[in-house]
């Protein structure tokens, strides 16, 4: 086991509660404008992209022509182990994003200059912070974002969206 397995959440002491980062400021958020999905297991993985071989439910979002990032539901356990063997280099990255879903094109044109015809993409997010960026549907946006600036950007989406319906 890696000295890291601690970054895993599903490798914390079963007393450990698993809390979301963004669970306090978004506690009365609209879900309709806003959702955490935090606890979405994300895992890194370096190697020829083309070879990863998701199971249903499992998303590969490409960053760079030889690192992706696997989305998925619940415990990244078995998609950590199946990738390792499958030759991967693996990285839990669970605990290091913040991830919402925002409803609203407007919403997210007023929070980034990304194209937002061109995702997925990498870019800057309410005024600068390296955001990793989907569109899920017409108007439905995946946003993850480093957990040490999510309370601030989950700030920033509040700010607006409130800004947008008054």
């Amino acid at each position: 086991m890696s000295r890291l397995a601690f970054l895993s959440p599903d490798q914390a002491a079963p007393e450990v509660a698993l809390v979301s980062p963004l669970a306090r400021v978004l506690a009365g958020a609209d879900p309709r404008v806003v959702r955490d999905l935090s606890l979405l297991g994300k895992v890194e993985v370096h190697g020829d992209l083309d070879l990863v071989g998701l199971e249903p439910g499992e998303e590969l979002v490409r960053l760079a022509p030889r690192r992706g990032l696997v989305l998925r539901e619940g415990s990244t356990a078995s998609a950590r182990e199946r990738f390792g063997a499958a030759g991967f280099l693996v990285f839990d990255r669970t605990a290091a994003y913040a991830a919402v879903e925002l409803r609203g094109e407007t919403l997210l044109r007023r929070l980034t200059d990304l194209d937002l015809d061109a995702l997925p993409a990498v870019g800057g997010l309410a005024r600068g912070v390296q955001a990793i960026v989907l569109r899920l549907d017409a108007d439905t946006f995946r946003v993850l974002v480093p957990q040490e600036l999510g309370h601030y950007v989950c700030e920033v989406v509040l700010d607006v969206s409130e800004g947008l319906s008054s």
